[in-house]
């Protein structure tokens, strides 16, 4: 038997069996108390944000935001550094010696 015949009498025999099924229905009122639930949590007044959840979250973007510039500078050769160095200190007329990236 082809496998393709084997996997169209499974799908028929599995409809099949589903012909006899009833539509589910939900309990009585069960649309009412689930809008009272609703109306109640919006009287409540909770939080869209919790402080934990606020506090986590901008943790998170403080960590991504480190990370990059961390990156960054390390992809940096020393040229590239001294480059920099040098023209951030033209533009603001500053010392280059001043403006010393590497770490003693």
């Amino acid at each position: 038997m082809p496998p393709n015949e084997h996997f169209d009498k499974e799908t028929d025999r599995t409809l099949r069996a589903l012909d006899g099924l009833e539509r589910a229905e939900p309990q009585p009122f069960f649309f009412t108390r689930v809008q009272v639930r609703l109306a109640q949590r919006q009287a409540a007044g909770l939080p869209a944000f919790r402080p934990a959840m606020l506090v986590a979250s901008l943790g998170v973007v403080l960590l991504l935001n480190v990370s990059a510039v961390a990156v960054c500078q390390y992809r940096l050769t020393a040229q590239e550094q001294a480059q920099a160095a040098e023209s951030f200190a033209d533009e603001w007329g500053t010392d280059p010696a001043t403006l010393d990236w590497e770490q003693p």
